[in-house]
């Protein structure tokens, strides 16, 4: 059995977790064992499952803390549990240092895995790709991901955000049910799931509902999630008068079912990658109103999803939404499905990925 350590700098609920527990999930584990090893002291979100897994879980010396005693750790935990396949999960240029500490412990199929087009912390990016540049295999979510960290004239593996879509498959039941828990039966509701973190733009999709609810007042925002930025948002909601219309709902282990109560997505980010939210939606039958120019086009599999400009005024991005039917798609999730992006289309090329590198390195 192959082992192979997954790097994140911590295992929290978001969308490339999630992703990445799904492989975990569905992959043949007597051929593949996945083990976890994040920078953080605290606890991750996923931790309990992955050991009842049969995987384990390291936490090195906090990166914050010490970077050098954290580089130490990354290397002798790799030399200790002798793992010659490392997989790091990073969103800048930032995750050639892990790869560097990993190499230094002794492992020989490093893999760098971009996420994003672009880096929360720019210079930090460039600084990291002058100083902790390392050879490895290259995978990306998105074209575009992968021109951001590798260049464009670099090999580089796509391997598709997938999803397990029949999770996220339409169920009118569950949307009532949901709708009549959170009292929101006779609302427009509008949903929006993501970490507060200036990526994803929460500013600006406070103020877009603003004008939605003066054209709509039967509306609400629901919005799954929670960061840095939550309390801060909290008190603009009230600050635009809006405070009573949206509902906070913090971190949700069910938004499968939070969703099914949507009537559409709301996604105005800054930046993206391919991201898994918005596959989620559009199996699920929604429509999505996102950013142009920011999200990746071909990120729109359905045909239901509406890229807007960011300098729009927030009552343009108002007028465009409510000009939706607000129908559900349910031919959505076979059309996901023939595009390639259930979790099933990936387990089986990485299962196979990773046990030729086991046996040749570098393979192909």
């Amino acid at each position: 059995m192959i082992r192979v350590l997954h790097i994140f700098h911590n295992m929290g609920n978001g969308g490339i977790e999630h992703f990445v527990m799904e492989l975990y999930r569905h992959i043949d584990r007597d051929k593949v064992q996945f083990d976890f090893l994040t920078s953080v002291e605290e606890k991750g979100y996923f931790d309990d499952e992955i050991e009842s897994l049969g995987g384990r879980v390291f936490h090195a010396y906090p990166l914050k803390l010490n970077p050098i005693k954290n580089f130490k750790d990354i290397s002798n935990i790799v030399k200790i549990n002798k793992y010659d396949i490392v997989h790091r999960h990073t969103g800048s240029a930032f995750g050639y240092y892990d790869l560097k500490a990993a190499k230094h412990g002794g492992a020989k199929n490093l893999i760098l895995h971009s996420h994003n087009p672009q880096a929360g912390n720019i210079y930090l990016h460039q600084i990291s790709k002058l100083l902790f540049k390392t050879d490895c295999i290259k995978f990306a979510c998105s074209k575009e991901a992968g021109e951001f960290l590798f260049g464009k004239n670099e090999e580089v593996v796509i391997i598709k955000n997938s999803i397990n879509c029949e999770k996220f498959r339409f169920d009118d039941n569950v949307r009532k049910s949901v709708r009549k828990e959170l009292d929101i039966e006779e609302k427009l509701v509008i949903g929006h799931i993501g970490r507060f973190e200036e990526q994803k733009n929460h500013i600006k999709l406070l103020k877009i509902f603003k004008e939605i609810y003066l054209r709509r007042p039967d509306s609400v925002l629901l919005c799954v999630g929670e960061g840095k930025l939550l309390e801060e948002r909290k008190k603009q909601a009230n600050q635009l008068g809006i405070g009573k219309a949206v509902h906070f709902l913090g971190l949700r282990d069910d938004i499968e079912k939070i969703m099914q109560s949507f009537d559409c997505f709301l996604f105005p980010s800054l930046y993206e990658g391919f991201s898994i939210v918005q596959i989620e939606v559009q199996v699920n039958g929604l429509s999505c109103f996102t950013s142009k120019k920011v999200v990746p086009e071909n990120s729109n599999i359905t045909g239901n999803v509406t890229f807007i400009d960011l300098e729009k005024s927030d009552e343009t991005w108002a007028d465009i939404v409510l000009q939706s039917e607000f129908k559900r798609d349910e031919n959505a999730i076979n059309v996901v499905k023939k595009e390639g992006y259930d979790i099933n289309d990936n387990v089986d090329y990485l299962c196979e990925f990773y046990e030729r590198l086991s046996k040749n390195g570098r393979g192909k």
